[in-house]
């Protein structure tokens, strides 16, 4: 089913009907074998692809868009780093154009993201704003479980910082 999706994004692409071809690249995405490297090749060309053609046209939301789902691929295959970069361009188109609910999806991609790095301050940031967000525009149930998610990451907080500090507290290096 992947593939098929896949190979149906790539058509819409090939036919100029963008919007398509990212709705079908979105579904296919949830598919995706992380632990093929070809995929990842052929999924970061497609889309490099996708954007270049938006940037070049002028598809400032559909580049968003494409800028997303780099990142996601990237996340996906566990390049942080990479990722953040694409979704941070992503964030900032969007909130450009005043796209509220995809900035709020994109502040979610971002701060699952800032969890695994472990920037956890940055993170609940993030979530607190995309709470916000889905607030504004009657995503409740949305907003719910990101709070959730940020008392989870509060409470993981805290006991990192008493960690740390009984161990520097103790002078304990390493385990």
């Amino acid at each position: 089913m992947k593939n098929d999706l896949f190979e149906q994004s790539k058509s819409f692409f090939k036919d100029k009907k963008i919007s398509d071809a990212l709705d079908a690249f979105e579904k296919a995405i949830s598919a995706v074998n992380r632990s093929n490297e070809n995929d990842k090749t052929k999924y970061i060309e497609y889309l490099n692809k996708l954007l270049r053609y938006c940037q070049e046209n002028g598809l400032y939301e559909q580049e968003a868009l494409v800028l997303r789902n780099l990142g996601r691929i990237h996340s996906i295959f566990k390049n942080y780093a990479e990722s953040m970069k694409y979704h941070y361009k992503a964030l900032k188109i969007q909130h450009k154009y005043g796209k509220k609910l995809d900035v709020a999806e994109g502040l979610v991609f971002l701060a699952e993201d800032l969890e695994i790095s472990g920037n956890y301050s940055e993170c609940i940031r993030a979530y607190t704003d995309a709470e916000k967000l889905f607030k504004e525009i009657g995503k409740l149930r949305k907003a719910k479980e990101i709070a959730k998610e940020i008392k989870r990451l509060k409470s993981f907080s805290k006991e990192i910082i008493e960690d740390e500090y009984y161990l520097s507290k103790f002078n304990i290096k390493d385990f």
